[in-house]
């Protein structure tokens, strides 16, 4: 059964499409894992929260092999990967079109034109692929213990520009990591379910120096299950900056609409109605 797993492994990764690390020049030598496992270990860590006053999110959905581009938008965000906790507001000609604050597994979404705000958790956050949670964030800055690194299982090859980590739970295949051999970040986390599909596979591109720290300014998240793939791209963001708690819950909306998603269907949502 392993040596299946690594049958598949091979075929899996052999497309450089996962591996967005490309550089011109020659890579430096490889390093051994444990010194590429420190080099992230340092880099998650400085990073605690994110703020950022100039995003543009764009959602892709394919429904029967047709694909459909969802209008953008653009907004703010704000993380604190210690919560850890999420918001998101998205904005259309000038127009609040939704808010989204996430803390934990709950999320409050916000629809000011229709007066609803929809609530949920896990269930909820089943049914609505186009949102990125707070644990999967955390997951990506939270250090190479929380990704799967440092795991047992866990094997490092060296690629031309990536090491690639590929996580291992009881010999099943959970998760491969790319780590850039230049910078030493993240670059690509794919997820497996236990039937071997890819469940997520998310990109961290086109890293800069902002505040010292070598931060992504666009953050892919694809769900090919459901079709879906969510883009958000970083104008100027903030490291680590002062974010109060406050910011991640609801505000109180008196008479709006309130539609709980762990109980009910999308359909009882108007806001979403022919999306």
């Amino acid at each position: 059964m392993r040596y299946m797993h690594r049958l598949v492994l091979a075929s899996v990764v052999a497309t450089v499409a996962l591996c967005g690390c490309r550089a011109p020049g020659p890579p430096p030598a490889a390093l051994p894992p444990g010194q590429v496992i420190a080099a992230t270990r340092v880099w998650a860590h400085s990073i605690r929260t994110v703020r950022d006053r100039d995003v543009s999110l764009r959602i892709t959905q394919t429904v029967e092999g047709r694909r459909r581009e969802l209008p953008g938008f653009g907004g703010q965000m704000g993380f604190d990967r210690t919560i850890p906790a999420l918001y998101l507001l998205a904005e259309k000609l000038g127009q609040t079109a939704f808010w989204l604050r996430a803390r934990g597994d709950r999320f409050w979404l916000a629809f000011p034109h229709t007066s609803e705000v929809a609530t949920g958790g896990p269930a909820a956050y089943a049914k609505l692929p186009h949102l990125i949670r707070p644990h999967e964030v955390r997951t990506w800055f939270a250090g190479p213990e929380r990704v799967g690194l440092t795991w047992p299982e866990t094997e490092m090859s060296v690629g031309p520009e990536c090491y690639r980590f590929d996580v291992f739970l009881a010999g099943a295949l959970l998760r491969s990591v790319l780590v850039d051999r230049r910078k030493l970040v993240i670059e690509a986390i794919r997820s497996f379910d236990a039937l071997g599909r890819r469940v997520t596979e998310v990109h961290l591109e086109d890293y800069a120096p902002q505040d010292g720290i070598q931060f992504p300014r666009v953050i892919t998240v694809e769900r090919p299950l459901e079709g879906m793939t969510v883009r958000l791209e970083l104008g100027g963001p903030e490291i680590n900056p002062d974010i109060n708690p406050a910011a991640f819950l609801p505000g109180r909306r008196p008479g709006w609409t309130h539609v709980d998603l762990d109980r009910q269907p999308l359909s009882a949502l108007r806001a979403l109605q022919g999306d």
